[in-house]
């Protein structure tokens, strides 16, 4: 099994990103984070984790990003 075969639960997607599972709730609701599952309970891909942090890399603290992010 690769990398991109594994799934996270929100914790251990939390743990990953290096922030809590209530912020992943928060963005789950509001929209804006990582793609999930709801397969027996929320899941993450790791594939999609990778995307969604690559997404968020900045080159600078006034670089905002593409829309929405």
């Amino acid at each position: 099994m690769n990398d991109q075969d594994v799934w996270h639960d929100p914790i251990s997607a939390a743990g990953f990103l290096d922030t809590t599972p209530a912020y992943l709730a928060k963005l789950r609701w509001q929209g804006g984070g990582p793609p999930f599952y709801r397969l027996s309970g929320i899941r993450y891909r790791q594939r999609d984790l990778d995307a969604w942090r690559e997404s968020r890399r900045r080159t600078s603290t006034s670089d905002r990003g593409g829309v929405g992010a």
